[in-house]
């Protein structure tokens, strides 16, 4: 383009320069125009697209005429004589180029695992697509539940081997003292299969008693429900209460979960559990309570099978206290009682004398109506 000015003509009154104002500004508004229009004939950095990229770092603007040669993105490739370059038209714009000339390029398809499933995410095994794996109840699985289709040098492939499932298994349950399992000859042990412990017979008088899980089974790989039971002699013994005794359970031994009731003496009261159970160890649980008190005490209540009741001297309800306002609440209630009754009485006997005054009132004026009435006949 070119730019044409209009001739420099002096103004009246002044002298002629060299440049004048007008000549100045004219010039500089045919240099911007001249810019502009420069500028505007320039392309600006050309389209992006999803399956291609630029072979040349992208410049800010372009003239026009300029080329820009494209090509595919690794994850994708392309497809012989189809246009790749675009160039910068007169127009400021770029001449059109699709990227449907680069086609996704894909993982291959995994074989499902034996006894197992393999689902991918929406049916597809393109770049970033997973892969998840699976077992049926029985077996676990070997290696990488979820494998991802990655780019690796250049190409789309598995980021893992596919893995693989196998049976869950157990090794023989563990053997306990004094006792055995009904499947000692066995080795290994399938998923959910089952074994059972029993006690050996005691050389003593007192038996041995199994204590925990009778029947433990394969839950998982190489593992049990449960954890081997004890076999074991458990005798507790005589539960001798201070300023009490018991009430229920009597025996001559107290074998495991054997379960007595005790109670205090009058004038003391439990600080503890009235009602204890053999525990596995051999000892009352919970632990033996104690009597507090003394003959000098009155008889205080148990509250130890009341629950959120304290069961300790200081958490105890002060029952002495208790009786000492009862006795005042007792004497006050009878004196009121007692008042209300003279109020009651004074107020009958006050009626009473009140309407006495009214009949003699009422009387008096009937006798003399009638005396002077017998005064006029005689006269």
């Amino acid at each position: 383009m070119t730019a044409s000015f209009a001739p420099c003509v002096p103004l009246p009154g002044r002298c002629e320069s060299p440049i004048s104002s007008r000549c100045l500004f004219g010039i500089l508004v045919g240099s911007l125009v001249f810019l502009l229009s420069a500028s505007s004939d320039a392309c600006g950095p050309p389209p992006l697209y999803l399956a291609m990229e630029t072979i040349e770092k992208p410049k800010s603007n372009y003239s026009v005429g300029e080329k820009v040669q494209y090509r595919c993105k690794p994850q994708y490739f392309y497809i012989p004589k189809r246009i790749m370059t675009t160039v910068c038209l007169e127009n400021n714009s770029w001449s059109l180029v699709f990227d449907y000339n680069c086609f996704s390029k894909a993982c291959s398809y995994l074989l499902r695992p034996a006894n197992g499933g393999l689902t991918y995410d929406n049916d597809d095994v393109g770049y970033k697509s997973n892969a998840h794996f699976s077992c049926k109840k029985g077996y676990h699985l070997i290696g990488k539940a979820v494998l991802s289709c990655d780019l690796v040098k250049g190409e789309l492939a598995w980021s893992g081997k596919p893995p693989r499932c196998e049976k869950i298994v157990c090794a023989r349950p563990p053997e306990i003292k004094n006792g055995k399992h009904n499947a000692s000859d066995k080795e290994e042990f399938q998923h959910l299969e089952t074994v059972t412990y029993s006690c050996d017979p005691a050389p003593g008088p007192d038996p041995y008693t199994l204590i925990g899980a009778r029947t433990i089974y394969c839950s998982g790989l190489r593992t049990w429900s449960n954890n081997a039971p004890e076999c074991k002699v458990i005798q507790c013994p005589l539960p001798v209460l201070p300023n009490g005794k018991q009430v229920s359970g009597f025996a001559e031994k107290f074998p495991y979960q054997a379960v007595v009731m005790l109670e205090c003496n009058a004038g003391f009261y439990l600080n503890g559990s009235e009602i204890l159970t053999c525990g596995s160890n051999s000892t009352w649980e919970p632990s033996l309570p104690s009597c507090i008190g003394g003959p000098s005490h009155p008889t205080k209540p148990s509250v130890s099978n009341y629950p959120g009741y304290p069961t300790t001297r200081e958490g105890l309800l002060n029952f002495d206290e208790l009786d000492e306002w009862t006795t005042a609440l007792t004497g006050i209630t009878g004196f009121v009682g007692i008042a209300v009754l003279c109020v009651c009485l004074y107020r009958c006997f006050q009626r009473r004398k009140k309407k006495g005054k009214t009949e003699v009132k009422a009387e008096y004026p009937t006798y003399q109506l009638k005396s002077t009435s017998a005064a006029e006949q005689t006269n």
